[in-house]
């Protein structure tokens, strides 16, 4: 731990990187540390104890620092509990006893049995980690940072609601905590006004006065926090059932539902296994349909490989497109039908996202097919994955080869149909072009949060000052319209450059996103090159850029364990090598992540903290508040980057004044440093 005063940097740089699903677990750190102390050669446990004893004054255990000395990362064991004061206590006794072993030469052997016990239980921070970069981080000022439930804008539910790289954008570009759409729409159905939302009602009856059906799109998961809910939740899917059945009394069998598979945010193997949910989310759905004899309604099941594809390939969007507009895919007489084609993916080691293209005949004779003037329905909530599918299905070829060409695509659109004309509504604004321009509903509009530091940028800097953010492209709305608040690209923009790497499509090998183990690594070393060229630079004063690697190939866990263990490497072997760019260039460096997800054996997010780490161009930094609470929240990282580079904490105050609204104090954020 670095302590001292900070000056003040008039005109300071900052280089902010998020490294994308890469958090911490509390309780598996602590047991594998126990699990270290107890395998390790007597001799070298006792030198271990006898360090701590050497340093450790009466009021601390021996025991305890042991086990932090023995961890790659002291700050992931320290109790958030404590006061900054406290905890720098703790770190600075565990720095000393790390100083010692280091002496008798005991670090490299405690590594070693460590990284071993890591494998055995499968944690691939430990078992990937890079020694250099772990010193990094613990010599410098380090502090758990709350990444999920209602620290990041959702309901406060038990179990929290796990965290994503959306909402984790959001809150690391925000000056404070920015609500959810998720909440606002649950919300609604508490009250009621779900029922009469005029967007979503109006598509559905003047469908229905047309003679027309009623289709729509769901992603199965959210039942609870803990399994999903960072596209869709299941209360939403009650709702709209309620509403359809229920409200306007339409017969199921004008109504057609396309089922996509999850896996990736929900367990690998949701739609048939789930904790507590008697036949996975499969089970439930069947429950639900069963409840209102609508059983006939279940028209197209998908994996959101396909069906949710935000890297606009081309041949997804095609599969996609065919399964609802020409019934193309495997064809099946019903549910049981489906569940024996999904346990044939998860037997051959693929996940409910790989699912292909299945359509259900109804009475063993109709495949369900959008027809002209139908209504489309997308009951998912967040924006970057229904993009592609709603540009196709309004007839967006504009958008769609813009988009497609910005990461290095492009399509041909020879499959598109030109007659659909469908009536859409929309769960939220996935793009205010699809409303503006192709006139798709939108049920719950999406507005800009008021309080984010790049929306406040021409405010708070010089009219020469400009800011970088540097993405690849699977990863360009999150370094983008999320971190600017839920806000495009201003157009003719003096203050902003973007720089967006292609990430690997077809000729790499990759077709979706279930295939990123093939070149784990993904864009990390490209990302870094650049940031390091545009350090080298000095042209903009602050630069923030996304690693994507833990968060892509850490959602193919458990099955590419060593592929996510590459990506991790990587991503913290960067970490290093930027750090010391940043200092040669002048550039204080904040490092956090969007949410947890590499740290579990598991496909899914986490509600696991992350941790912050701050390193100053000046090489000295103080806490905020030496008796404050050793944790921060997202949205204090812009307080800090602001901060940083030298904008003045009154400055920063008078605008969190005026559009702060009611919000309460400890969801307005705050510089980690002082």
């Amino acid at each position: 731990m670095v302590n001292g005063s900070m000056r003040r940097m008039d005109r300071g740089r900052a280089l902010v990187v998020v490294t994308d699903g890469l958090g911490f677990d509390p309780d598996r750190v602590r047991d594998l540390s126990r699990r270290v102390i107890g395998e390790l050669n007597p001799r070298t446990r006792r030198a271990l104890l006898d360090a701590a004893l050497e340093v450790a004054p009466q009021s601390y255990m021996p025991l305890d620092l042991a086990k932090l000395a023995v961890m790659p990362i002291t700050a992931e064991g320290v109790s958030p509990g404590l006061t900054w004061r406290e905890a720098i206590d703790v770190l600075d006794m565990v720095d000393a006893i790390r100083d010692r072993l280091r002496e008798q030469r005991l670090l490299a052997e405690i590594g070693s049995l460590r990284r071993r016990i890591a494998l055995e239980h499968r944690y691939i921070p430990w078992f990937a980690e890079d020694p250099a970069w772990s010193e990094i981080v613990n010599r410098n000022l380090t502090v758990p940072t709350n990444a999920s439930g209602v620290w990041v804008g959702y309901e406060d539910v038990d179990p929290p609601v796990q965290g994503n790289s959306e909402t984790g954008h959001q809150q690391i570009g925000n000056l404070a905590l920015a609500p959810q759409i998720p909440l606002q729409i649950s919300q609604s159905i508490t009250d009621g006004s779900f029922y009469e939302n005029q967007h979503m009602v109006s598509t559905i009856n003047e469908a229905l006065e047309a003679g027309n059906n009623i289709n729509f799109c769901f992603l199965l998961s959210g039942i609870r926090g803990s399994d999903g809910r960072v596209h869709s939740a299941w209360n939403h899917l009650e709702a709209f059932y309620e509403l359809v059945f229920e409200r306007i009394g339409v017969s199921p069998n004008r109504v057609r539902m396309q089922a996509i598979l999850d896996g990736r945010d929900a367990p690998a193997r949701g739609s048939m296994e789930l904790d507590g949910v008697e036949g996975g989310y499969l089970g439930e759905l069947e429950r639900l349909l069963t409840r209102y004899d609508a059983m006939d309604s279940l028209a197209w099941v998908i994996g959101r490989g396909l069906a949710m594809d935000r890297d606009y390939r081309e041949e997804n969007s095609i599969c996609d497109y065919s399964m609802l507009t020409e019934g193309t895919g495997e064809r099946v007489a019903n549910i049981d039908e489906v569940r024996r084609i999904v346990t044939e993916h998860h037997d051959r080691g693929e996940t409910d996202a790989d699912v292909g293209a299945i359509v259900l005949a109804r009475q063993d004779v109709e495949v369900a097919k959008i027809q002209p003037g139908d209504a489309f329905i997308n009951l998912n909530f967040r924006s970057d994955r229904q993009r592609a599918k709603t540009a196709a299905l309004c007839g967006a070829r504009e958008y769609l080869d813009r988009e497609a060409k910005s990461r290095g695509r492009n399509w041909d659109f020879s499959w598109m149909r030109d007659d659909l004309n469908l009536r859409m509504c929309a769960m939220a604004e996935y793009d205010a072009e699809f409303e503006a321009s192709y006139g798709v509903n939108v049920a719950f509009p999406i507005t800009p949060h008021r309080l984010n530091l790049l929306s406040h940028w021409d405010r708070l800097t010089s009219e020469d000052d400009l800011y970088l953010l540097v993405a690849e492209s699977v990863k360009a709305s999150h370094m983008g319209y999320f971190v600017r608040g839920r806000r495009e690209a201003e157009q003719g923009s003096k203050s902003e450059d973007r720089w967006v790497v292609p990430s690997d499509g077809m000729a790499e090998g990759v077709n979706s996103d279930s295939d990123f183990y093939v070149r784990p690594v993904m864009k990390t070393r490209e990302i870094a090159q650049l940031v390091s060229e545009a350090m080298g630079a000095g042209e903009h004063r602050l630069i923030m850029c996304n690693l994507a690697a833990t968060d892509m190939v850490g959602h193919l866990l458990p099955t590419r364990f060593e592929a996510a263990a590459e990506a991790y490497r990587a991503t913290v072997a960067v970490l290093a090598e930027l750090s010391g760019v940043a200092r040669a260039n002048g550039y204080s460096m904040v490092v956090t992540s969007d949410h947890g997800n590499i740290e579990n054996d598991a496909p899914t997010h986490t509600i696991n903290p992350v941790l912050t780490t701050v390193l100053t161009a000046s090489g000295s930094v103080s806490p905020r508040d030496i008796e404050g609470e050793y944790s921060a929240n997202l949205y204090d990282v812009s307080h800090t980057a602001a901060r940083l580079i030298g904008i003045g904490t009154n400055q920063v105050e008078e605008i969190v004044g005026v559009f702060r609204g009611d919000l309460k104090d400890e969801f307005v954020g705050k510089s980690i440093v002082q």
